[in-house]
């Protein structure tokens, strides 16, 4: 195989696809070099080892998910409702678009009970999440009410998306769009 020409960037963004299509444990270095167009052992030049570069992945979905999607909830001239309904429209964008479902739980759920150096990143990715929600919900509610709305909004929508692939239909998706969007006056 030719050796392409590429950078830490593309490798991770590469990498972000086949993760989300084939799950962290069933991702390997060889599966990584091969989507990359690198040998296996020109590809240990970029990250040296496969965990090294799934924090990476991480981190860029967290980079990204606060800059383009979490900021929402601070936006100025958009209602509380406006605010939740743009934040979670992108936020199903970003992280349900592509084959494999969202990066962010799926590989919560693979490695929750594991000790990995990116466990941090999914909790830091989640508590923006929910403080990003909190801080629409307290525009109408409470801050504690805003806090448990903010949680449960979250962790309903982590399950639809698993509903969803399960049941191969974005239903369980629409509900609870629906229904979170219902919360707000």
């Amino acid at each position: 195989m030719p050796l392409t020409k590429t950078n830490k960037e593309e490798i991770i963004q590469t990498a972000l696809t086949v993760f989300r299509k084939n799950g962290y444990y069933n991702t390997s270095m060889s599966d990584l070099a091969t989507a990359c167009g690198l040998q296996k052992g020109s590809f240990y030049h970029y990250f040296a080892s496969k965990e090294i570069l799934m924090s990476e992945v991480l981190k860029t979905v967290q980079s990204y998910l606060e800059y383009a999607v979490f900021s929402i909830a601070t936006e100025t001239g958009l209602s509380p409702r406006g605010k939740m309904e743009k934040m979670l429209l992108k936020l199903g964008k970003a992280l349900l678009s592509q084959e494999g479902g969202c990066i962010v739980g799926n590989t919560t759920l693979e490695v929750a009970a594991q000790t990995v150096i990116f466990k941090d990143t999914l909790k830091a990715i989640f508590d923006a999440w929910k403080n990003a929600m909190k801080t629409i919900y307290m525009e109408e509610y409470p801050e504690g009410t805003a806090g448990r709305l903010a949680e449960q909004s979250v962790m309903e929508f982590e399950g639809a998306v698993m509903f969803s692939q399960l049941y191969e239909t974005d239903q369980y998706l629409k509900d609870v769009f629906v229904r979170t969007l219902s919360k707000m006056k």
